[in-house]
Parts: C-alpha cells; sequence; structure tokens
C-alpha cells in the first residue's frame, strides 16, 4: 500500500513592491518655498519707495487758494472732491519758484480709497519732490490730495500668494514623507495578498 502522497506546498502569492517616492520629490517642496521667498523679495524691493509714499497723510485744503502738499516725484497721488463738487480741469505745482502744471488722469483709479464726504475725481504725478503747493482750477470747495495705495495692495497680493505657496510646500512635504515611510515599512514587513486577489 503506497503512501498517501503529501500535498504540494502553495505557490507563493506575488505582490508588487510598494511604491516609494523617490527622494527627489523633496525638491518640489523646496522650490515651491525658494519661489515664494523670491517672489516676496521681489515684490518689497519694487514696491518700497511707494508704499513709502503711501503711508503719506492725507491733506485737505482750498484748491483755489492752494493746498501745503508733501510729495515724491515720480509718485502719484489721488485727488478728492466732495460729492456734489465739480472735478478741476486744470493743476499746478509750485515748489519756491516757477509753476509746473500736471497732467490729470485716471491712473490706478480703480484703487481709490472711499473718503467720507468725498469722491474721487482725478490722478497726477508729482513733478517735484518736497513741500509743494498745489493748485486747481474748475472746482469749488475743498480739495483732498492723497498718495496712491495701490503699491501696498500689491505687496498684499504677494504675501498671500507666498503663504499659499508655504501651505502647498509644507502638504508637499508632509505627503511625501509619509509616503516614503509608509512604502519602507511595507517593504519590511511584506505586503500581504489573499488567496485568489491577482496582484
Amino acid at each position: 500500500m503506497n503512501a498517501p502522497e503529501e500535498p504540494a506546498p502553495p505557490a507563493p502569492v506575488w505582490s508588487p513592491p510598494p511604491v516609494r517616492p523617490a527622494a527627489g520629490w523633496y525638491a518640489v517642496p523646496v522650490a515651491l518655498v525658494v519661489l515664494a521667498a523670491a517672489g516676496l523679495l521681489t515684490a518689497l524691493a519694487l514696491t518700497r519707495d511707494d508704499a513709502g509714499t503711501a503711508a503719506g497723510p492725507a491733506v485737505t485744503g482750498d484748491a483755489a487758494a492752494g493746498i501745503g502738499v508733501r510729495l515724491a516725484e515720480g509718485r502719484t497721488y489721488f485727488l478728492y472732491v466732495r460729492r456734489d463738487g465739480s472735478a478741476p480741469f486744470g493743476c499746478a505745482v509750485e515748489d519756491g519758484g516757477a509753476g509746473q502744471r500736471v497732467r490729470l488722469t485716471r491712473k490706478n483709479s480703480w484703487s481709490a480709497a472711499d473718503r467720507p464726504g468725498y469722491r474721487y475725481t482725478a490722478s497726477m504725478t508729482a513733478p517735484v519732490t518736497g513741500t509743494a503747493v498745489l493748485t486747481c482750477r474748475g472746482t469749488d470747495g475743498p480739495l483732498l490730495v492723497a498718495p496712491d495705495g495701490t503699491a501696498g495692495f500689491y505687496l498684499g497680493l504677494a504675501f498671500l500668494a507666498a503663504l499659499a505657496a508655504c501651505v502647498a510646500a509644507a502638504g508637499g512635504f508632509v505627503l511625501t514623507l509619509t509616503r516614503r515611510s509608509r512604502a519602507d515599512q511595507r517593504a519590511r514587513l511584506g505586503t500581504p495578498v489573499r488567496p485568489g486577489r491577482r496582484a
């Protein structure tokens, strides 16, 4: 009588090796942080002078008699009139010498702040640096002169973009670290595959 044959050992179940993100994936969050820092520093450099000008005070006075203003050459200033007042059609700046006419535009009008009792009417670019007297024709009543604060708006946008990039970089770093750790753990312990399931 022949001895019963022993069952053949089960064939080893093959499972694919765990997917492990390469170490190079850490370069992505690092690059995001570098780009965020570079962008923020660039925005600070480009808006440094404008942001300083925007911090200056707003002044109010009689447009016909003249308003004492402190200007920075090449910077933009907003002109406001009373809600029911007429808009000026000609302005000049005098800084101790001959007066210089300034061109009235609508530059950066979208960022003009609301002023109680006043409405935005025009923008002007300062032709001189220092204390000067601004006179305008065509408007009755007081005129309010305020520095253009658009630079601060752009700086705020740059800061928010840099913050978002840093948050994304942190998330990418944590995700890569977690996936690499789990892949290493599965590689050490082996990935069990249930019988009958295709690898």
